[in-house]
């Protein structure tokens, strides 16, 4: 396997949490595993690392990373900051094919039966909304921050297992948003991101302290 193969393995277990957080990381297991030597193994572990999905123990070693609520909470108000300036910035975007990619997302959007999927198929397309407002804004220090709190927010998700009930009110944030790019209203872009995420982030609380209270009725 090459390194980048490797990388992505590891990422999946991550998220997925086939390596659940708070477990041990060795160099020497991970070597013997994907078959590379121990100096190639430490650089995706160090990529791990800067991603966020990992940390570093003084003397003791590498370890999945373990998310409380506070940190979802402040990944979003990260988001908040740099998502909404990804937004307006699209809006000046000189992409010739802009309006055929809103127009696309804008039906697929609207097709969508989130009681029948559950919502996976709306977290999908609000993702790939986010990403073209990244594309689009066409920076590259923005699109690295993204890049990192976008991988955070998987790993934070199994935080809120119910989402399609979110997912509804997502669906109707981005379909305004799509309709603010369309018309190149960067104020309006830049506003409505900032409230959309707002509004998640305190749906994902609400979920979240209703899943403790079911929890210790």
């Amino acid at each position: 396997m090459t390194k980048n193969d490797v990388l992505e393995d590891l990422q999946r277990k991550i998220l997925n949490e086939e390596l659940v957080p708070g477990s041990w990381i060795v160099e020497r297991d991970l070597s013997a595993e994907y078959g590379l030597s121990r100096t190639p193994i430490r650089e995706i572990l160090n990529k791990l690392v800067i991603l966020g999905l990992i940390t570093v123990q003084t003397n003791r070693g590498y370890q999945v990373r373990q998310f409380s609520f506070d940190d979802l909470v402040e990944i979003f108000h990260a988001r908040r900051a740099i998502e909404s300036a990804c937004a307006r910035y699209a809006c000046y975007a000189k992409n010739l094919d802009i309006d055929q990619k809103i127009q696309s997302l804008r039906e697929q959007l609207l097709a969508l039966d989130i009681k029948k999927d559950g919502g996976s198929k709306a977290i999908m397309l609000g993702n790939q909304v986010h990403a073209l407002l990244i594309e689009l804004a066409d920076n590259r220090y923005l699109k690295e921050f993204t890049y990192k709190l976008s991988s955070l927010m998987k790993l934070t998700r199994n935080l809120t297992k119910n989402r399609a009930s979110i997912e509804e009110q997502s669906r109707q944030d981005h379909l305004q948003i799509l309709d603010a790019l369309e018309r190149r209203d960067a104020d309006a872009c830049e506003k409505l991101m900032d409230k959309h995420l707002s509004d998640t982030c305190k749906a994902l609380a609400d979920t979240y302290v209703a899943s403790l209270t079911t929890y210790y009725d």
